[in-house]
């Protein structure tokens, strides 16, 4: 699953934009489905890396054992 972090440090799913706490329940709703689904973490331009640290750290609350980061120019 890819979620996206644009350069306004919004969170988006497949267009939908979400909270922390959405992404952490995402995450453990498709981890339930498939343990080993990976979570790629994609950085849009110069999205701010506070951000990016807090989305992947809602994965890993979430059960994400494989989280990657993704830059899009």
């Amino acid at each position: 699953m890819t979620l996206t972090v644009t350069e306004k440090g919004k969170v988006l799913y497949e267009g939908n934009e979400m909270t922390l706490t959405a992404v952490q329940s995402l995450v453990e709703r498709k981890v339930r489905v498939k343990e080993e689904t990976p979570v790629i973490v994609q950085a849009q331009g110069k999205a701010g890396s506070g951000v990016l640290v807090r989305v992947i750290d809602a994965a890993k609350l979430g059960g994400a054992r494989v989280v990657s980061l993704a830059t899009v120019k």
